[in-house]
C-alpha cells in the first residue's frame, strides 16, 4: 500500500489535476466542459463530445492514496453478454492506463486508478485521452454486440 500524501502534496497535486483538466477544457476541442466539485473528497467531472459516442464523461477523483478515473460506457447489454464480456476483457489486455469494468447495475464503465505519486500532468492527460480513444474505437462495436436485435431492425 502506498503511503499518505502531506497535506501540502495533496494540495498540489489537487492544483496540479485542476490546472490539467482546465488546460484540455481551453484546448481540446472534444472536451465540452470541465466541473469541480468536492463532496468526500474533491473530483472532476469532464464531459466530453465524440463521434460515435456523442456525448460521455469522465469522472476524475483524487483520493488520499489514488487518482480515480471513470467513464459510463455503456448499459448492462440485453444480448450475447459472454461474448461481449469476453470481447472486452481481451480488449483489457492491451489496454493502459483505463480498462473495462463492470460496475453498478451491471453497466460497463471505463476506469483506471494511479498511485497519487505517480500523477503528474502527462498522467492527467493520458487518462482523458484512453477514455475519449477507447470510447471512441469500442463503443459502436460493443453496442452491436450487446443490443444486436436494435441494430438488425
Amino acid at each position: 500500500m502506498s503511503a499518505l500524501l502531506t497535506a501540502n502534496e495533496f494540495d498540489r497535486l489537487e492544483a496540479l489535476i485542476d490546472a490539467t483538466l482546465r488546460l484540455a477544457n481551453d484546448e481540446i476541442d472534444a472536451v465540452a466542459a470541465v466541473e469541480r466539485g468536492e463532496i468526500d473528497q474533491p473530483f472532476w467531472y469532464v464531459r466530453i463530445a465524440g463521434d460515435a459516442k456523442q456525448h460521455f464523461s469522465a469522472e476524475y477523483t483524487l483520493g488520499q492514496r489514488t487518482l480515480v478515473v471513470e467513464s459510463y460506457f455503456m448499459p448492462e447489454p440485453d444480448e450475447n453478454r459472454e461474448a461481449l464480456f469476453a470481447h472486452l476483457l481481451t480488449r483489457n489486455a492491451s489496454m493502459h492506463p483505463i480498462h473495462f469494468v463492470v460496475g453498478s447495475e451491471n453497466a460497463i464503465y471505463l476506469r483506471g486508478q494511479v498511485d497519487n505519486r505517480h500523477v503528474d500532468a502527462d498522467m492527467v492527460d493520458r487518462m482523458l485521452a484512453a477514455v475519449y480513444d477507447y470510447t471512441e474505437q469500442f463503443f459502436v462495436p460493443a453496442m452491436r454486440m450487446g443490443f444486436e436485435s436494435r441494430f438488425n431492425r
